[in-house]
C-alpha cells in the first residue's frame, strides 16, 4: 500500500514538472531564409543602389543558385529577394491608391532588419535593382505574427512593371475559412529535397485567426512567400518550420506562415490585396480559435515596427545573424 501511495505521489510530482516545464517553453521553429550571396559585395551593393531604377545585370549563373525558377520582369509577387537576406516576397498590396504607380510588395519580416532598410530584388532574368525601402514590420517574428512590407519605388514600378500574379496562380480573393484545405506555393528556395523554382504545397489542417499551417517541405531562400489555395484565393506568407510547439497548434515539421486576414488587419483600414487580374481584396479577421495573445496588432508603423535589431546579417552577433537558423517565438502565455 505505502508503495502505492510513493508510487502515486512520485508520478504526480512528474506530471506537474513536466506541465510547468511545458507552460513556461517557448515555441521552437526554423526560419527557411537564407543569408545575402557572397557575390553581393558591398562595392555591388553601391553598384545597384547607385545605378537607380535601371538596376544592374549580374552573371547569369549568379541568379541562377539565388534565385533559381522563372522570373517576369518588374517587381513581382513571389519574386527573388538578394537583400537584406535571401527570401522570397509575397503578394502586392495597397494603401487605395493607384497600385500600378505606388504599389507595395510583402515578405517576412525576419527576413528584414528595419524599417527604412533598401531591399534588392531580381528585376529581370539577369538584372538585381534596389526596389525599394522596409514600409512597416511586425514587431514579433513568429508563426502568425511574421510580415514586412516594401514601399516599392515608383520609378522601379514605372520602368519594369509590377505583376501582383504568382508563378503558382493567384491571388484570387482571400480565404476566410478555418476548415483544412490543399494550400501551394512557389519559393526561390534551394534544396535538394525541393526542386528549384517549383510550386510545392501540401494539405493544411491547421487554420486559426493569425496563423496557419500545412504539411510540406520548404528550404532556405523560401522564406516570405505567397501562399493561396488550389483555387487561388490567398492564405498568407510562409515564415516557419515547427520543431516543437509547447502548446500544440502545430505538429513538429509543421509549414506555418501568418494569415492574409491577419496581415489586413495588421496593415490597418484602407490597405487591400492586389489580385492577380489586377483587382483587389480585402477581408476581415478570420473567425478561427485565436492561436496568439496580443501579437502585432496595428503598430510598426512606418517610423515605428520592430526597429534595428542589432546585430550582423551574415555571422554577425545580432539574433538575425546567418540564415535559415532556428528561432523563438514570443508573444504566448
Amino acid at each position: 500500500m505505502r508503495f502505492k501511495l510513493v508510487l502515486a505521489m512520485t508520478m504526480a510530482a512528474l506530471l506537474c514538472a513536466f506541465a510547468a516545464q511545458t507552460a513556461s517553453a517557448e515555441i521552437q521553429t526554423k526560419i527557411p531564409r537564407a543569408p545575402s550571396p557572397e557575390w553581393l559585395t558591398d562595392d555591388l551593393r553601391a553598384e545597384i543602389h547607385a545605378a537607380g531604377a535601371k538596376g544592374v545585370q549580374v552573371p547569369e549563373e549568379y541568379l541562377n543558385t539565388e534565385c533559381p525558377g522563372y522570373q517576369k520582369p518588374g517587381v513581382s509577387a513571389n519574386g527573388c529577394i538578394v537583400e537584406p537576406y535571401g527570401c522570397t516576397a509575397n503578394f502586392i498590396f495597397t494603401d487605395g491608391s493607384n497600385w500600378r504607380e505606388q504599389p507595395y510588395v510583402g515578405t517576412a519580416s525576419h527576413c528584414t532588419d528595419r524599417n527604412g532598410e533598401p531591399v534588392i530584388m531580381q528585376v529581370d532574368s539577369t538584372t538585381l535593382a534596389e526596389v525599394g525601402t522596409v514600409y512597416r514590420q511586425t514587431a514579433e517574428e513568429e508563426p502568425g505574427d511574421d510580415f514586412a512590407l516594401i514601399k516599392v519605388y515608383p520609378e522601379v514600378a514605372s520602368k519594369w512593371g509590377v505583376n501582383p500574379d504568382s508563378p503558382s496562380g493567384g491571388p484570387q480573393g482571400i480565404y476566410t475559412g478555418c476548415e483544412p484545405t490543399a494550400v501551394k506555393y512557389w519559393g526561390h528556395g534551394y534544396g535538394v529535397a525541393v526542386a528549384q523554382g517549383k510550386p510545392e504545397g501540401g494539405v493544411a489542417p491547421f487554420w486559426y485567426r493569425e496563423g496557419y499551417g500545412w504539411e510540406g517541405v520548404g528550404a532556405p531562400g523560401d522564406s516570405g512567400s505567397g501562399v493561396t489555395l488550389l483555387d487561388n484565393r490567398s492564405a498568407g506568407n510562409f515564415t516557419h518550420i515547427i520543431i516543437f510547439d509547447p502548446d500544440f497548434f502545430y505538429t513538429p515539421g509543421t509549414l506555418t506562415g501568418m494569415r492574409t486576414t491577419a496581415i489586413l488587419e495588421f496593415l490597418g483600414q484602407g490597405w487591400s490585396q492586389v489580385n492577380a487580374d489586377g483587382t483587389t481584396a480585402t477581408a476581415g479577421p478570420a473567425p478561427c480559435e485565436p492561436s496568439l495573445d496580443g501579437g502585432s496588432g496595428g503598430g510598426g508603423g512606418n517610423g515605428g515596427g520592430k526597429g534595428d535589431k542589432g546585430g550582423g546579417k551574415n555571422g554577425g552577433g545580432g539574433p538575425k545573424a546567418g540564415g535559415g537558423g532556428n528561432g523563438k517565438g514570443g508573444g504566448r502565455a
